[in-house]
């Protein structure tokens, strides 16, 4: 593979992550694409003569409200055909990774670059991002951590390493694409919407409420859960007309392949007060799965059922369930290929 078409391959992780994220509120800080100086050289390349650097491939930043903290993800771009992802690479990977964020936490170089903004409460995690770029990986990502050991992947006390690998990617992939729909559809605002975070007994949510983003973890959950405001156009006499009323929209990545999962959601849905709360607010559960079950929609109607018979057959409880609009999205299918991104530059 020529040096040219590596680099268009490495531009393709690096378009889609910026592609990705910014719906979720993370923002990407300083400059890409650049090493900075290892302060622990006697830990991390004991044996290496000279100076050692830990790369940057770009680092986002988000603000999560439970934390009451700015997070700073120092961010490792990978992109792989099918066959170059396996244990040894991915082990590599999170290696070097582990120790670059060691690194990134006491380096006066990493800290000018990216900590701009003064006397803030801050984290800094990594984040490995595997992109497949022809789109034929099919595997459970997690086997190559079978015979890992996270002794060996020098992740210290403290330190927080998060992988994003070619399933959750399409999956966000697919969720940007159906946000993208809803708002040329009207029924999605381009600004006025958050990411939901209950109020907790030992966690309260920072922040406006508004303008919170969603975290990678929350990003990585099994659900989740966007409210939103009310969406207006401008007619032909330059005058706004709503096309829909403030909501709930819920992304469920499981197969539904048992009613108890449903109802698990339904519980989860009720905790929040989202059952509970004013019953003009809609409330749409939009599902993304690749696998997702053939008898996925008889089982949420048995989950129905169920929950309703569970609540001594409240058909106030039963009215709100069946107002709900459950929609399966089809799965987005990649474009990113080498020689189109060789083109845009």
């Amino acid at each position: 593979m020529s040096g040219g078409e590596r680099a268009n391959i490495g531009k393709i992780a690096e378009k889609i992550s910026d592609d990705l994220f910014k719906f979720f509120k993370w923002e990407v800080v300083g400059p890409a694409n650049l090493n900075f100086l290892c302060v622990k050289k006697e830990i991390h390349a004991k044996a290496k003569a000279g100076d050692h650097h830990h790369p940057t491939d770009v680092v986002f930043k988000y603000f999560d409200p439970y934390a009451n903290k700015m997070v700073y993800l120092n961010t490792d771009l990978k992109s792989y055909a099918k066959g170059s992802i396996g244990t040894g690479e991915i082990r590599k990977a999170l290696v070097s990774l582990a120790k670059s964020i060691d690194c990134a936490c006491v380096s006066p170089e990493w800290r000018e670059r990216y900590l701009l903004a003064r006397g803030e409460r801050y984290l800094i995690n990594g984040m490995l991002f595997v992109f497949n770029h022809d789109d034929l990986y099919d595997r459970d990502f997690f086997d190559h951590f079978k015979d890992l050991k996270s002794e060996n992947l020098h992740v210290k006390a403290g330190q927080q390493l998060h992988i994003v690998e070619p399933a959750l990617i399409n999956y966000i992939a697919t969720l940007r694409q159906d946000i993208n729909s809803l708002i040329v559809n009207n029924t999605f605002p381009k600004k006025k919407y958050t990411f939901l975070y209950p109020e907790m007994t030992l966690h309260k949510a920072a922040g406006e409420y508004w303008s919170r983003p969603a975290t990678v973890e929350m990003i990585a959950s099994p659900y989740l859960i966007i409210h939103h405001g009310e969406v207006y156009e401008t007619n032909e006499d330059e005058e706004k007309v709503k096309t829909y009323g403030e909501g709930y929209l819920v992304y469920y990545r499981r197969s539904g392949a048992s009613e108890y999962e449903f109802m698990y959601l339904f519980d989860a849905l009720s905790r929040f007060q989202i059952l509970n709360g004013d019953k003009d607010k809609k409330i749409r559960i939009r599902i993304i799965c690749k696998d997702s079950s053939d008898r996925l929609k008889s089982n949420y109607k048995a989950a129905i059922a169920n929950y309703v018979r569970e609540w001594n057959e409240d058909e106030h409880r039963r009215s709100i369930l069946e107002r709900i609009d459950l929609e399966v999205v089809t799965m987005a299918v990649h474009n990113y290929k080498a020689e189109h991104v060789g083109w845009e530059q």
